[in-house]
Parts: C-alpha cells; structure tokens; sequence
C-alpha cells in the first residue's frame, strides 16, 4: 500500500512535468495509470481533466474534472476549469456558472479573473469584461496574462465600434 502511494506521488509529478512541456498526451497516459492504481485521487482527475482540456477534448475533460470535483467539492482550481472547459465547449452559461464560483472562493486568482473577461468579452459583454480584467490588473498591474487580455478587450471593442459604424 506505501510503495502504491509513494509510485501514485512519483507519476503525478511526472505528469505534471509534461503537462509543463506541453506534451498533454504523455501526461494524459500516466495520469490513466494512476487512476488505475489510485480512483479516488482528485488531483489526477484534475490533472487529466487539464491535459484533456488542452488536447481540445471536452466532453472527456468534463468528465475528469466533475470526478475531480466529487472527490474535492468546491476546489477553486478545479471549478475555474470545469468552467473554462464548459465555455470551450460551447456552454457560457455553465462556465460562467462555475469560474464566478470559483472566483467568489478565490477572488484573487488572476486566471479565473482573466478567464471570466474572456467568456463575457467573447459573449459581448464588454463592461462586465473590463471589470474583471480591471480586477485581475488591480492585483498584478505587470501581470502579462492581464495586460494581454486587457489589449485584446480594447481591440474588440474598437472593431465592434467600427462595425456598428458600418451598419449605421
């Protein structure tokens, strides 16, 4: 039973080192052993729910990290995800659901914040947007993630103003 927990630790931090390199599908096949020797790990769940995410498999990441969620209810991390997961896969209204959760358990993640101004940028909706990257800049002003995301914001809206010149 030790050398099962010491080799689950070992693999997990394997698998994150990939998850760094960006190679999602080496980290996804170790996260699968460790599942297999360890089912009630919430952070390999999480983990293969980020690698999945990344490899732009949805529903399978959805599926990880609501079994990551059930193990760990109410993880910050794991809610920002599962949020940001949803909106990828097309459902704003969950993932807004589940990154204002998150944001309200962890106010001052920088992620989630930029996250959040990027589903309601994205869903037109441009105030509540700034208002979030205004937050997350509030926190980090040199925060590149923030500062990106802020530029990005500025550019729809001047390209929206432009369209809806062209209209009027």
């Amino acid at each position: 039973m030790k050398n099962n927990k010491i080799n689950v630790k070992k693999l997990i931090k394997q698998s994150d080192k990939y998850l760094e390199l960006a190679r999602w599908e080496k980290a996804e096949k170790i996260l699968r052993q460790v599942i297999k020797l360890d089912q009630k790990n919430p952070e390999a769940y999480y983990l293969l729910g980020d690698a999945l995410c990344k490899q732009e498999r949805f529903i399978e990441s959805i599926n990880a990290l609501s079994k990551a969620d059930k193990l760990l209810p109410n993880n910050p991390r794991i809610l920002h995800l599962l949020g940001w997961t949803h909106f990828m896969n097309g459902n704003s209204d969950i993932g807004r659901k589940l990154m204002n959760k998150a944001h309200y358990l962890f106010p001052e993640d920088i992620q989630t914040l930029c996250d959040l101004a990027v589903l309601e940028n994205k869903e037109g909706n441009e105030n509540q947007a700034l208002i979030f990257i205004n937050k997350a800049l509030e926190i980090d002003p040199e925060n590149e993630m923030a500062e990106e995301v802020y530029q990005a914001i500025l550019y729809f809206r001047e390209l929206r103003s432009k369209l809806k010149n062209k209209v009027n």
